[in-house]
């Protein structure tokens, strides 16, 4: 399933951040990523987004702070490709996940 299509908001709201900061190779990225699965974690309130069905090292990855903008990192591989989301106050985004899984 497209990124886009579960969580439309808040692609809308990582595009305008990421376009401020120069950064619309990741804006396009965002269009075409496919949530490959996602985690919740209750004990620090962060879900994690995985666009890639492949596991990755995140000490090899650039992880951009969009914090302050919108609440998110997004981690990219050394070649620009967007690798996951990790949303702090994650609880806003999961009933939106939980939906798309049943359908």
């Amino acid at each position: 399933m497209k990124l886009a299509h579960v969580l439309p908001y808040l692609v809308a709201d990582l595009e305008s951040a990421l376009a401020h900061l120069g950064r619309g190779d990741l804006t396009r990225q965002l269009q075409e990523a496919t949530l490959a699965r996602w985690v919740y974690d209750d004990f620090a309130d962060t879900t994690y987004l995985y666009l890639t069905p492949h596991s990755f090292d995140l000490m090899q990855t650039e992880r951009l702070s969009l914090y302050d903008e919108v609440g998110v990192n997004l981690d990219c591989d050394q070649g620009g490709r967007l690798l996951g989301v990790e949303v702090l106050d994650g609880k806003r985004v999961t009933p939106e996940l939980e939906k798309a899984a049943q359908q």
